[in-house]
């Protein structure tokens, strides 16, 4: 697995803490165990309360500062708040309070898998009927531009300068496929295609595509609590094991989607006659 970032701050932290964690394939410690996830990442959805899905994306969707992005989690109701939401809300000190666990790290994005698909069919030239009684065979002139594009799981939109930051580069070179992501590449050809009587046709063309999913995994520095007995910090999440160095929530991910390029640097896919019918009372007798 790959681990991805969107900021140098503690890159050789992070790549060894998932290095490590993912080859030693170590267990969870707090009850069921688990196998680790992307980046060597251990999954807390429907092992901790809430919607860990939301507040992984709430966490790190915020700015990173020089030491991190900070969290507040609540492990009796599972409710998450931003540092400046607990700060005006919960208690106007960064400190724990009751059943408020504080927290601080780093977000990177693990590679969780890859596939191929079909993309959607679009027309690529001008809708061209025939109103007569004979066949007709005209040459149609159809183009295409490659199209990238990423989406989230949950939360809104992925910002573009997010998509790039994950996805640009190498992300999807080690994998032994065409990636296209930001290869912009396109092409205008021209074809003879047979108009039935009483019909109109175009050319459509559908993308060959590739996915690229990542799992947002959150890195942990600091994680602090207080029972009422003293402020305990510890520097795995929730104070388990080594093995919960890194987080991530099985449902919140990040799909990069890309036109597959041809070794000749074309868009892959497949040109298709689109014909529908005219109305009858618009063609010759």
């Amino acid at each position: 697995m790959r681990t991805f970032r969107t900021s140098t701050l503690k890159k050789s932290a992070l790549a060894a803490a998932s290095v490590a964690l993912a080859v030693t394939g170590l267990l969870a410690g707090s009850g069921t165990a688990q196998a680790a996830g992307p980046g060597g990442a251990q999954n807390v959805r429907g092992v901790d309360p809430g919607n860990t899905d939301v507040m992984l994306d709430r966490l790190c969707g915020q700015e990173t500062s020089l030491t991190g992005v900070y969290g507040a989690y609540n492990v009796d109701t599972g409710e998450f708040k931003t540092r400046d939401e607990y700060l005006r809300d919960v208690v106007g000190l960064w400190v724990p309070a009751g059943p408020w666990e504080l927290f601080r790290g780093w977000c990177g994005y693990a590679q969780a898998s890859t596939w191929s698909v079909k993309g959607e069919p679009v027309r690529t030239s001008e809708w061209t009927g025939n109103h007569g009684t004979t066949e007709d065979k005209v040459t149609f002139v159809s183009g295409y531009s490659t199209k990238t594009f990423a989406k989230k799981s949950v939360g809104a939109n992925i910002s573009l300068s997010l998509a790039k930051s994950i996805f640009s580069g190498t992300v999807g070179g080690s994998a032994g496929y065409e990636w296209g992501w930001e290869k912009s590449s396109s092409f205008e050809r021209r074809s003879e295609k047979s108009i039935p009587p009483c019909t109109q046709v175009a050319t459509t063309w559908t993308p060959y595509q590739r996915v690229v999913r990542v799992n947002p995994v959150f890195y942990v520095e600091d994680y602090q609590w207080n029972k009422g007995d003293g402020e305990v910090t510890a520097h795995t999440w929730r104070g388990r094991d080594a093995s919960w160095k890194t987080i991530y929530s099985y449902g919140y991910y990040i799909d990069g989607v890309s036109d597959k390029l041809l070794p000749n640097g074309q868009p892959d896919g497949r040109e298709d006659k689109w014909q529908e019918n005219l109305d009858p009372k618009s063609c010759a007798k």
